[in-house]
């Protein structure tokens, strides 16, 4: 099977099998989230944006916790575990609620970076091949962030999962790559982009007119859900995507 190289630099020949479990693991999270919306019965999304807050990192860590180069960590001052796989940080974020959005155009997070973002470029992001901000200097708190994250190896890279979502079509897309952290908004320069093949859909739910459903831009997921957890659930490797070129897709 075809693999690119960043693909095969990062994880080695386990790339199927962790694309997968990151595919799954958004899944289940999306689900979950859709499930604390319902149980809500309201029209305000907060049940559906605070549970996919947390549920992302929770559900990452469950599907890789059988692996033994697994390790997470909780920095001092973050709500959530991080991701440690084989020396390589997982972060995931939604870039997008629909597909107006261009992942080349992501931004990380809606307004200004947290601290524990600019401390996780700062530390494990790859070399900025363009220095538009002094990151060092964008938030106070940002530096006992990173004294929390010490104990990591220096040679520790962040993968950053992005993926676009919403409470009525669920999740739309996903990718994975390397990026450097641009400016105060949350802008990004993707060094490397490629997409992450997602679980398949089921067809629209019964009910929902074909006008609902291209507004919507996608129907509700159907995780293939197994009692088991971690790595073991993991099923076949699926084929291998198409890497995007950050420079050819910006037009740089």
């Amino acid at each position: 099977m075809r693999m690119s190289q960043w693909a095969h630099d990062t994880f080695g020949q386990r790339v199927p099998l962790i694309r997968q479990g990151v595919a799954e693991a958004l899944s289940v999270a999306l689900s979950n989230a859709l499930d604390a919306q319902k149980v809500a019965q309201t029209d305000h999304l907060h049940p559906f944006g605070f549970t996919l807050m947390s549920r992302k990192f929770e559900a990452l860590a469950e599907a890789f916790e059988d692996m033994g180069d697994v390790r997470v960590v909780k920095p001092g001052g973050s709500q959530h575990e991080l991701v440690v796989l084989d020396g390589k940080l997982l972060f995931p974020f939604r870039y997008a609620k629909d597909r107006s959005v261009s992942v080349m155009s992501a931004r990380i997070g809606d307004g200004r970076p947290s601290s524990l973002v600019q401390a996780l470029f700062n530390r494990f992001g790859p070399e900025p091949r363009m220095r538009q901000l002094a990151l060092h200097d964008v938030a106070p708190h940002a530096a006992p962030v990173a004294e929390a994250l010490g104990d990591l190896p220096e040679d520790t890279r962040l993968v950053l999962i992005a993926y676009a979502c919403n409470a009525h079509a669920g999740l739309l897309d996903a990718w994975w790559g390397e990026a450097e952290l641009l400016d105060r908004t949350g802008s990004l320069r993707w060094h490397h982009c490629e997409e992450i093949p997602l679980v398949q859909e089921a067809a629209a739910p019964a009910g929902r007119d074909d006008a609902e459903v291209a507004f919507d831009q996608g129907v509700l997921p159907a995780p293939e859900l197994n009692p088991r957890t971690g790595a073991a659930r993991l099923a076949a490797p699926v084929s291998e995507p198409t890497p995007i070129r950050p420079e050819a897709a910006s037009g740089a």
